[in-house]
């Protein structure tokens, strides 16, 4: 047990030091006090405060590939960003009407000692460090799980079915995902005892990593193959929403790249070169990518490789 100061000031020390100590007392139990108010404030406002930034990001980099898109192909936005639109608000919906998050369960378990950092009473740096690391190894093995798990995918596959890449494409996560997600960030904040503050950190970049990692944009070869040893970039990720399979089956990473590098799943570059590269997937067509009803549904929709049960779909439809 640690040793406690005592209050008590030894003798020969007069009055006036021992008030002094008292207000020493006294200023440091203000001080923990108000970090303890300021932690409380900041955790329950974490959410909003990462939903502003995604906000300011999505705009920034909404103007940004307005004015120098990677892909000039016709975007098509008055269709495609309606959809993710309203994909994205029955996400931000349901993260409203949602009582719990990683943060919130990871403050309780920090209080409880629950968890495996907190049991083992980790130094700060290191809970930090095993936090983020930990969170961004997370994130990666969900995504991979998302396209390797059939179940999964027929959820995850909303997200990849947008025929073309830009920011309004990281709002494109079918509900169902949020609740694989945030189900697997709980389990593992629990478990582990991961660091709220290192939570609310790397969840804020991870959102403005996303709408980074999804907008038009190609950074110049230089500066992309130095980011790249540490980060996702742009270019890096466009890859992964190839319509062609093996391109989608890599670049997993969702913040940090050598998740991807240390698991034999990264990709450089594609096939045929970024100009000649084909966005979405081949068994969904522009009609049902931009049909917000029906990519509500689809997982629920047994849809070929072919596209035959698409067709067939469109024949019972009379389209």
């Amino acid at each position: 047990m640690r040793n406690r100061r005592s209050l008590r000031a030894p003798s020969g020390i007069g009055a006036r030091d021992r008030f002094g100590d008292f207000l020493l007392h006294q200023r440091k139990y203000s001080v923990t006090g108000m970090n303890a108010g300021f932690i409380a404030w900041l955790g329950a406002g974490a959410e909003n405060i990462g939903f502003t930034l995604y906000c300011l990001s999505l705009a920034l980099f909404a103007a940004v590939e307005a004015w120098h898109p990677a892909f000039a192909e016709p975007r098509r936005r008055h269709e495609r960003w309606p959809v993710n639109a309203a994909i994205g608000l029955a996400n931000i919906g349901l993260s409203i009407v949602t009582p719990i998050t990683g943060v919130v369960v990871a403050r309780w378990a920090e209080g409880h000692g629950v968890g495996l950092l907190n049991y083992l009473q980790s130094p700060l740096w290191l809970a930090l460090i095993v936090t983020v690391l930990v969170r961004s190894l997370q994130s990666y093995a969900i995504h991979v799980l998302m396209h390797k798990v059939p179940l999964l995918w027929r959820i995850h596959r909303v997200h990849h079915s947008d025929t073309h890449l830009d920011a309004s494409t990281s709002l494109r996560n079918h509900p169902f995902e949020f609740a694989v997600v945030l189900t697997s960030n709980l389990a593992v904040t629990l478990a582990l005892g991961l660091n709220p503050w290192a939570l609310i950190i790397f969840e804020v970049v991870e959102s403005v990593a996303s709408t980074a990692a999804h907008a038009n944009l190609r950074l110049p070869e230089r500066l992309d193959r130095a980011l790249r040893v540490l980060f996702v970039t742009p270019n890096m990720h466009s890859l992964h929403h190839s319509a062609w399979q093996p391109e989608t089956d890599s670049n997993y990473g969702q913040v940090f790249s050598f998740w991807d590098r240390l698991f034999g799943t990264y990709s450089a570059a594609p096939r045929n070169g970024y100009d000649a590269l084909k966005i979405g997937l081949k068994e969904i067509d522009f009609e049902h990518a931009t049909d917000v009803v029906w990519q509500m549904k689809s997982p629920v929709l047994t849809i070929g490789s072919t596209g035959a049960v698409m067709k067939k779909t469109e024949s019972a439809e009379g389209r």
